[in-house]
């Protein structure tokens, strides 16, 4: 199989043998793809430093496993530049498709996301809400997300004025009386995340808690190398 001048970014790379490194590469029609990229760490390869998270490559590859050879690299020209915790959120978002997308599944929908997050990155906007979207939309087009609408045992619509329990492999049901408010989420805040509205940092708090809790049985027992860093 061979790939020639396919768009994609670095979501990781790693050393292998003496002078030649392993890539992780998002792309838009293959998917999470893993090349080697012969020789770039010798100090004869001017084009290494091509090979730098949140800038928009063209790449070529070929091989016939699953481990290709990257055969050609260029700069296509779009370059994201991140600072401080806007840095540290764009390696949250390189780890979690790293740990979450499986190689060779393509998600066209996902790649634009993930272009779209680098771009309000960019551009310092609010960091939280960059966030969330990301992780509630990457969970959906993996097929684990939760309908923040209807009561998962009731089918019912989300109350503003009931407090609401969440089974990951179900989603979200109202609380039995005796479980404690810490416990809960808060239909009211429910309500705002289903339209994406983040702007009472309450809400930020619930869909903080909400997507961890969607995201830990996925992730395993192995921290995130990228939370590490905010701290």
């Amino acid at each position: 199989m061979s790939a020639e001048l396919q768009p994609a970014y670095i979501l990781h790379t790693r050393p292998y043998r003496d002078t030649s490194m392993l890539v992780d590469f998002l792309t838009p029609e293959f998917g999470r793809i893993t090349a080697v990229a012969r020789g770039v760490r010798s100090r004869k390869t001017p084009k290494r430093n091509l090979l730098n998270p949140f800038a928009r490559l063209l790449i070529s590859f070929q091989g016939k496993t699953d481990l290709k050879l990257l055969t050609h690299f260029e700069a296509e020209g779009g370059h994201f530049p991140l600072v401080a915790k806007h840095l540290f959120s764009g390696f949250y978002l390189n780890e979690l498709l790293v740990r979450l997308l499986p190689e060779w599944d393509a998600h066209p929908e996902i790649y634009s996301l993930y272009e779209q997050s680098l771009h309000a990155l960019s551009t310092q906007q609010d960091l939280e809400s960059i966030l969330r979207v990301f992780e509630l939309q990457l969970l959906h087009e993996l097929g684990y997300g939760i309908d923040f609408e209807s009561d998962a045992k009731s089918g019912e619509l989300i109350s503003a004025h009931v407090g609401y329990c969440l089974d990951p492999a179900q989603g979200l049901y109202s609380a039995h009386a005796d479980v404690p408010l810490n416990f809960q989420f808060a239909g009211l805040h429910i309500h705002a995340i289903a339209q994406r509205d983040f702007t009472l940092p309450e809400v930020k708090q619930t869909a903080k808690r909400i997507t961890r809790t969607l995201l830990k049985p996925l992730l395993g027992s192995k921290p995130l190398m990228s939370r590490e860093l905010f701290s």
